[in-house]
């Protein structure tokens, strides 16, 4: 990993946790163990580094689905693999997000239209599934590919318990494959009550 990148993970990890506004360069320098002029070598201001995290971010999720549709994988068998990935991924702090909206009007703007460009691939996905036989026919795709994209804040909202009942984790699979399930057709309720019960024979 290039530096530019350690640099972009790092700040991912630090600012999902703590908000972008509480990490200062000399913060995230010390704990990379290099010089704050090295981070200004590679970036012009913690703006820039927020915009390289976003596109690596959303990028890294599109290569992921276009991955498994190159596999030959129906969409309810993406939606299992994906959901497990995203499982042992950081979850960002619901600060990490309003610090966005707050302080950077145009990497908010980015998201916003990532979460379209999303939308829309969803909305593409969920037809593909209803003309694979394993997604309703009668679904709402438009409002599906929404709730999708809004679930993404259950769980970063989930934060601000102080001691929550349960792991994030387990609030983002539990949430997610029901979702998925309750979208299903009865051929691909099969396939993950499969899922469903091989992970539970692995527990």
């Amino acid at each position: 990993m290039d530096i530019k990148d350690r640099i972009i993970e790092k700040a991912g990890e630090l600012f999902f946790e703590y908000g972008i506004k509480n990490i200062s360069m000399d913060e995230l320098a010390s704990s990379l163990g290099i010089s704050k002029r090295t981070i200004y070598e590679n970036f012009k201001d913690k703006e820039d580094i927020l915009r390289f995290l976003i596109t690596k971010l959303s990028n890294e999720r599109n290569k992921i689905f276009k991955e498994f549709l190159e596999e030959g994988l129906n969409v309810v068998e993406i939606f299992i693999k994906v959901i497990e990935i995203q499982m042992d991924m950081p979850v960002s702090s619901a600060k990490f997000i309003q610090d966005i909206y707050k302080y950077y009007p145009k990497i908010t703007k980015l998201l916003q239209e990532n979460i379209e460009k999303n939308n829309e691939f969803l909305q593409n996905f969920l037809l593909k599934g209803i003309g694979q036989g394993y997604i309703r026919e009668d679904l709402n795709v438009e409002v599906t590919a929404f709730l999708v994209e809004e679930s993404t804040y259950t769980y970063i909202r989930a934060s601000y318990m102080e001691k929550p009942p349960f792991s994030f984790s387990d609030l983002f699979y539990t949430m997610m494959i029901n979702f998925v399930r309750g979208i299903s057709t009865e051929k691909g309720i099969k396939i993950i009550d499969a899922h469903l019960e091989n992970k539970k024979n692995l527990n």
